[in-house]
């Protein structure tokens, strides 16, 4: 039996693999392979039955070099240093590929939101920002949403941000709040829109038809559910889903909107009546055109790798595949879109949130879509023709574009 590797382990073979080939010196190497900031809080929160508990919180900066530090919220009981550190490396892999002008970083909290009341939640939100509030603010460190957080936890943390620097109106110091406060349009659907983008494009390179694709999703949370939806929208098949508890699976195809609809009663989308019951791992190996991880991390191992039939893999999901599982896919002609690309729908759609807080000016979904469907088309296709000129998967090819702007970076300011 192996040993899984952790999040921060696949994240650092990634970049030193990718340097290589890049031909990153040895310095600007090191650099990136030692996040610039580690910060680990623990404050207390006084609980619903009057009792004190302490919270363990994290805010990574991973590199700043190409602008002020943008990166998500994570509010997991299973958080750890090592994958919040690699997280935050990966977004500063996936804002210089996608152009962005920011570093990258990640932060969270250790805690169940799903065991604590909403007066509990708000109470965790707002002590954390407290906790970490040296580290950020608006031309510093813009926190984002991400698993366990939503618009109300990102419009109460931005609220406690006002309050302690006494400021009536700062839109651009928290991104993935409610509308109201300065959020931006298409937000919810952002990082999904990214998946479908990529298997829009990956089609058009492959010569497949959208229409009538068959894919499954692991994962129906916010990315994964919205990337089932505007697939489902373009005519694709969606013939598994899954969460937490197990999968469903119907080879006649799924509407993720009546799925959505027995989650929100249910809690889940085991026990879905129109499907048979499948697991997480029996998902992955499904024979079908694509295959969406929309979950957690390294679900796709040297272990269960020979078994994935598909032909297309996006990762919704951060780091699902480890380098391992990766050489036995790519050795199968297996065609992978990496997570950097396919998912960088969240911290760009968060740029183009900040713009418009800045600018206290706000477009419609219709403008924030068309702007993020250039930004990614351009940057598929810069990825894709690498990949060809060189020789190389989509996953260094995307590598090795980030890491080269992220070189002129830190040579232009003189750090190597």
């Amino acid at each position: 039996m192996h040993c899984k590797k952790t999040a921060w382990e696949t994240a650092i073979k990634q970049l030193e693999e990718s340097a290589a080939i890049a031909g990153l010196s040895h310095e600007i190497l090191e650099l990136l392979k030692k996040p610039q900031r580690i910060y680990t809080v623990h404050f207390p929160v006084r609980m619903d039955d009057g009792t004190t508990k302490i919270f363990t919180g994290f805010r990574v900066h991973h590199c700043h070099a190409l602008g002020p530090i943008r990166g998500g919220t994570r509010f997991h009981p299973d958080n750890t240093l090592e994958d919040i550190k690699a997280l935050a490396l990966w977004m500063t892999i996936k804002n210089s590929l996608n152009g962005i002008p920011a570093g990258g970083g990640k932060g969270g909290v250790v805690c169940d939101p799903a065991t604590m009341s909403r007066f509990e939640l708000e109470r965790v939100c707002r002590a954390y920002i407290r906790a970490i509030s040296p580290l950020i603010g608006t031309w510093k460190d813009f926190p984002g949403a991400d698993i366990g957080t939503n618009e109300q936890t990102m419009s109460w943390m931005l609220d406690e941000w006002e309050q302690i620097h006494e400021m009536t109106h700062d839109p651009a110091a928290i991104s993935g709040k409610a509308l109201v406060l300065g959020g931006s349009e298409g937000r919810p659907s952002a990082t999904g829109l990214g998946v479908m983008f990529a298997v829009r494009e990956t089609c058009k390179y492959l010569g497949l038809q959208m229409k009538g694709l068959r894919v499954a999703i692991q994962g129906f949370g916010k990315v994964g559910s919205w990337a089932a939806r505007l697939l489902y929208d373009e005519g694709v098949i969606i013939v598994a889903l899954s969460d937490v508890y197990g999968g469903i699976l119907n080879p006649e195809g799924l509407s993720p909107y009546e799925v959505l609809k027995f989650v929100e009663e249910t809690g889940s989308v085991v026990g879905y009546p129109k499907s048979e019951s499948i697991t997480n791992e029996e998902l992955l190996c499904l024979d079908c055109n694509v295959v969406i991880p929309a979950a957690v991390q390294s679900v796709i191992t040297e272990e269960n790798a020979p078994n994935i039939k598909t032909r297309i893999i996006v990762e919704a999901a951060n780091g699902p595949i480890t380098p391992e599982g990766e050489q036995i896919l790519l050795s199968k002609g297996t065609f992978i879109v990496p997570d950097i690309l396919a998912n960088g729908g969240g911290t760009t759609i968060a740029h183009l949130e900040r713009v418009q807080g800045l600018c206290d000016h706000y477009w419609t979904e219709e403008e924030v879509r068309k702007q993020y469907n250039i930004i990614f088309t351009q940057v598929y296709n810069q990825v894709y023709h690498v990949a060809k000129e060189r020789n190389i998967s989509m996953r260094m090819a995307a590598w090795v574009k980030a890491l080269k702007r992220l070189e002129s970076a830190i040579k232009a300011r003189g750090w190597v």
